[in-house]
């Protein structure tokens, strides 16, 4: 009797422990399965793009003034995962032109050209197969260089400060790894305790590795 006593197992412990070795199999399993997908989500990409751009400086008071140009901006992104990214970029948000008349001086001419690079968080929202809500917010270290010249007189200067980055846009796939976009961004630049708010609308090509 002690010898049957002995070999026997109890049915509930038996069951306990198989059914807590299948749960950390299930575990281990998910958690595989979840990095798998995620690592197969992880993916850089490379854009860049042209456009018009716009500022709000104030015009009051001068002979002529252009707010309007032309702009660019080149990125590089890395995808965490589907939804979430952070992104580089480097972008020139054009030239505003003046002229202003000073009495005993004559006419000053005035560009006014901002450029710059800045590190952005983006997020990308599917709204389909083929297209996507494109958003980033983030931070950029801006130039704005000032030129003047009034007859054969010239001069430059410029300031660096740091500002908020914006961008929205949709993007358009073409094939799961090319897509045309759609963007407006926006930053500023300051110079003399001035701001200079600019917004850059552009189209362009973003390509997946």
């Amino acid at each position: 009797m002690r010898g049957t006593a002995h070999t026997l197992k109890s049915p509930s412990l038996h069951g306990y422990r198989e059914a807590k070795m299948n749960t950390r199999h299930a575990v281990v399993g998910g958690v595989l399965a979840l990095a798998a997908a995620l690592a197969s989500a992880q993916t850089v990409y490379l854009g860049a793009s042209g456009g018009s751009t716009r500022s709000n400086v104030d015009c009051s008071g001068t002979i002529s003034c252009d707010k309007s140009d032309s702009g660019w901006k080149a990125y590089a992104g890395y995808n965490i995962n589907p939804l979430w990214g952070v992104e580089v970029l480097g972008y020139g948000m054009g030239t505003i032109r003046g002229s202003v008349g000073f009495p005993g001086i004559g006419v000053v001419n005035a560009d006014f050209r901002t450029t710059g690079f800045g590190v952005a968080g983006a997020v990308n929202v599917p709204l389909g197969s083929r297209v996507d809500l494109i958003a980033r917010l983030g931070v950029g270290s801006n130039r704005l260089k000032v030129n003047l010249t009034s007859g054969s007189l010239s001069g430059s200067d410029s300031e660096t400060s740091a500002h908020l980055l914006w961008g929205v846009g949709v993007g358009f796939k073409v094939t799961p790894n090319l897509s045309i976009r759609t963007e407006i961004d926006g930053t500023s630049a300051t110079y003399a305790g001035e701001r200079f708010d600019s917004t850059l609308i552009s189209a362009g090509l973003s390509v997946k590795f």
